[in-house]
């Protein structure tokens, strides 16, 4: 069965009812291991869960073993629960497909076996590979995508959170957090977690009134996701206030970011402004640029770009994406330091912002 809803699958929970196979996929990873825990919960109670639990690493999984294991008898209970992490349907040769597809046409009565895909391009409408494998779980059992959640779900998420743990927080600043964290479930769990921590140990003695979460408690606290910290970086260079740049790329190479990784944030966050000044030019706006670009559960990066883009001519911009192109290949091809590399870079983008460029 393909649920069409989450609450699908929660009231087969609530219930008890289990499916021998499960599928979940789709980008985000915070409600794929939230219900993957449920489902463990419920399939292997704790008591004899050593025994009868399983859980296999995909990236390095046999489909011998799997197999073997989803064969294997429960011990004093009524079924066996298998879990492979990052599941690649589409990656495995011919005969593992092969033995996967008569696992699931064929699925064992008393084992039930999880699947998690990680990949965020599975896309079974254009994919043959992604699509048999949807269609298999379909027949065997259940099939959950479980997509990026829009911008209001995910301040009524925050402020749920936070309220639980008696604090409280604006919808301005909920969508702040949001962005900083890129609408990421999973990196906003953990944020919220030292927030709210944080945010207690202000609290007036005595008081039972809830903490409010101001945005200097948000910037003190939180960190900002490698993309969204060289957004930042982007218009630092842009706005040629360079001791703060630097400043900006030492921060991130401190927290061991890999300077090609720092480059390529720093590549996408030009390209993002020049696909929004080209759209500004053309008298395009947000909903043209989402219909033909790749911004799914993005919005805020395309309404940031359109916001900031108006202050940067389209000739620096181009100059500066290519200049980055070039450095990408150098990092890739030559034996020269990339951190030496990422900062002769960042130098030369401010001469190219600046005019100055030889």
């Amino acid at each position: 069965m393909i649920f069409k809803e989450e609450s699908q699958l929660l009231q087969n929970i609530k219930q008890g009812y289990l499916y021998r196979v499960y599928l979940l996929y789709g980008e985000e990873k915070y409600l794929k291991e939230m219900y993957l825990k449920r489902l463990i919960h419920l399939a292997a109670p704790e008591d004899f869960q050593e025994f009868n639990f399983h859980r296999f690493d995909g990236t390095q999984l046999s489909v011998d073993s799997l197999i073997e294991s989803c064969e294997a008898m429960p011990f004093l209970a009524e079924q066996r629960c298998v879990v492979v992490d990052k599941f690649d349907f589409e990656a495995m040769n011919s005969q593992d497909k092969e033995k996967i597809t008569e696992l699931l046409q064929d699925p064992v009565s008393t084992t039930v076996l999880i699947l998690i895909v990680d990949k965020e391009e599975f896309l079974p409408k254009k994919n043959a590979a992604a699509k048999k494998l949807v269609n298999l779980c379909d027949k065997a059992g259940a099939v959950l995508e479980l997509k990026k959640r829009e911008s209001s779900d995910l301040v009524r998420f925050i402020r749920s959170k936070l309220e639980s743990r008696g604090c409280s927080i604006t919808k301005d600043q909920a969508v702040f957090l949001m962005e900083r964290c890129e609408k990421d479930m999973l990196t906003i769990s953990g944020e919220l977690e030292k927030l709210a921590a944080f945010a207690q140990q202000t609290k007036e003695e005595g008081s039972d009134r809830p903490v409010e979460i101001t945005s200097a408690m948000i910037e003190k606290v939180t960190c900002k996701t490698v993309s969204a910290s060289v957004y930042d970086l982007a218009k630092a260079i842009l706005a040629d206030r360079f001791e703060k740049a630097m400043h900006m790329v030492e921060d991130l190479l401190y927290l061991r970011y890999q300077p090609t990784v720092i480059l390529s944030a720093l590549a996408g966050a030009y390209l993002d402004l020049y696909i929004a000044k080209t759209a500004k030019n053309m008298g395009l706006g947000e909903e043209s640029i989402k219909q033909n670009f790749s911004y799914k559960g993005r919005d805020f990066v395309v309404r940031n770009s359109l916001r900031d883009c108006s202050k940067y001519s389209t000739q620096v911009l181009r100059n500066s994406i290519s200049y980055l192109a070039a450095t990408d290949y150098r990092m890739k091809s030559s034996r020269a330091d990339s951190g030496i590399l990422l900062e002769q870079a960042i130098t030369e983008l401010f001469l190219i912002a600046s005019g100055q460029k030889r």
